[in-house]
């Protein structure tokens, strides 16, 4: 393949320079892909509650997170803690619904990718949160013009009865609806501390300038280790490979292919990894991006042209 073997003569130079600096573990070549689908894994769920009752405007705090980006979306993060005394519960996110200035109130649904989110039973003891994070479509053809449809309230209705009205969001519907893309249950701090070792590498893209539709998108991920100590392998985490194009999605979630790799990331050194997504051919043409996250470590992207 054309692409591949144009890919391949960039990373054979790169890795002569990796080389003469720090060591690359595997030369120029990089570790084969393995096509062997994996189970994304579960979020973390507190141990079994009993019966807890539906939280309410009285027992939640709201308040509006950073707002960012997350897989091509521009995103606002919305946190609810418990201030209660007894744990409750929400079966879902709660109804929201955004207060444009001079327009009619808009309706958060779970996004098309998620609508399990509607229904993501999730448990609170008293002063644990639940992060809520709304994503519009990050990029239109309006964007480049100067106006935008920026909403900065939110108004939640809670399932035990209650309404929050939130001020200080910035949620942007000039490019498309607003949508909840993500909702779980934030670790607590004695969770927060184990964390992996996976999170100290550095992930990067390599792939070509162009993609076609209904074919196989060749690219190569790379996995450095900054530390003085070797990264272990041997959870053999798996990753998620995501394409966006035009409001359509694809993701598969694979295993890394951890054996042919040395079960390791060397310290100071580099794996580079052969990659493959199947791009639909029901994507439209124009941009397409890539988005590649390894389970408990980094993540990478990059930008494509889509023919």
């Amino acid at each position: 393949m054309s692409t591949r073997s144009k890919f391949t003569g960039g990373l054979s130079a790169m890795s002569v320079l990796m080389l003469s600096l720090a060591g690359q573990a595997h030369g120029a070549q990089p570790v084969p892909f393995l096509n062997q689908p994996a189970a994304a894994k579960a979020a973390a769920t507190p141990a079994a509650a009993g019966f807890t009752h539906p939280c309410s405007g009285a027992d939640l705090a709201v308040a509006a997170g950073p707002a960012g980006a997350y897989r091509g979306h521009a995103t606002q993060e919305i946190r609810l803690t418990n201030n209660g005394a007894a744990t409750c519960h929400l079966p879902g996110f709660p109804s929201a619904q955004l207060q444009p200035v001079g327009e009619a109130p808009q309706t958060v649904g779970a996004s098309d990718l998620a609508p399990q989110l509607a229904n993501e039973r999730i448990e609170l003891a008293p002063g644990e949160s639940a992060l809520m994070l709304m994503g519009t479509p990050g990029s239109c053809d309006a964007a480049a013009k100067p106006q935008r449809k920026v909403s900065r309230q939110l108004q939640l209705a809670l399932p035990g009865g209650g309404v929050k009205v939130l001020n200080g969001v910035h949620v942007d519907t000039l490019c498309g609806r607003a949508s909840v893309i993500r909702f779980h249950r934030v670790q607590n701090d004695g969770a927060a501390k184990a964390v992996s070792p996976l999170e100290q590498l550095a992930g990067s893209v390599s792939v070509a300038d162009d993609a076609s539709r209904g074919a196989m998108l060749a690219y190569t991920v790379t996995l450095s280790n900054p530390t003085a100590a070797p990264i272990s392998l041997a959870s053999c985490p798996a990753y998620t490979q995501s394409l966006y194009a035009d409001g359509k999605s694809a993701a598969t979630t694979l295993r890394l292919n951890c054996g042919a790799a040395g079960g390791q990331i060397p310290a100071n050194s580099s794996v580079s990894f052969a990659m493959q997504a199947q791009v639909p051919a029901d994507f439209a043409p124009g941009s397409l991006k890539l988005s590649w996250k390894l389970e408990d470590g980094p993540g990478a992207g990059k930008m494509i042209n889509l023919r």
